[in-house]
């Protein structure tokens, strides 16, 4: 993952992203704001070990700040707290977001030299799987 350090990613695309929104709760202008923002992320690491990953964005900025493999708050962008386990295996990112309600998101970032793909899953009350993707390119 070291390769990827500090290297920013801008949002190119999304599908299926509205449902996601709707998932966790955002109403429909919550929504429409949310999909209309322009946003960056990366990832930092410290010298003790401790990732960082940043989340800009026009309207809101947030960061976490974590170990691989161990359990922390987090608050996402929308301000809601969620507990997050975050692990790093190779040149992917498993992000996994448990809110004080039992609903739970599961990230993927894949990082490449010149991208970053976020795939997002998470089941609906109907116990039906979906999944959200959202491209990202490597701000030059």
């Amino acid at each position: 993952m070291d390769e990827f350090l500090g290297k920013k990613y801008s949002l190119k695309s999304s599908e299926k992203f509205e449902e996601y929104l709707e998932f966790i709760g955002k109403n429909y202008f919550q929504r429409k704001a949310a999909l209309s923002l322009s946003q960056e992320n990366w990832l930092t690491k410290d010298e003790a070990g401790a990732y960082t990953f940043h989340f800009h964005s026009t309207f809101a900025s947030a960061s976490t700040t974590f170990i691989s493999g161990e359990e922390v708050e987090e608050t996402r962008p929308d301000g809601v707290k969620v507990k997050a386990l975050i692990t790093i295996e190779g040149n992917k990112m498993t992000h996994i977001q448990t809110e004080e309600n039992g609903r739970i998101s599961k990230h993927e970032r894949v990082f490449t030299p010149d991208s970053m793909t976020v795939i997002t899953t998470f089941t609906t009350i109907y116990g039906a799987e979906k999944t959200a993707i959202r491209h990202y390119a490597l701000v030059e």
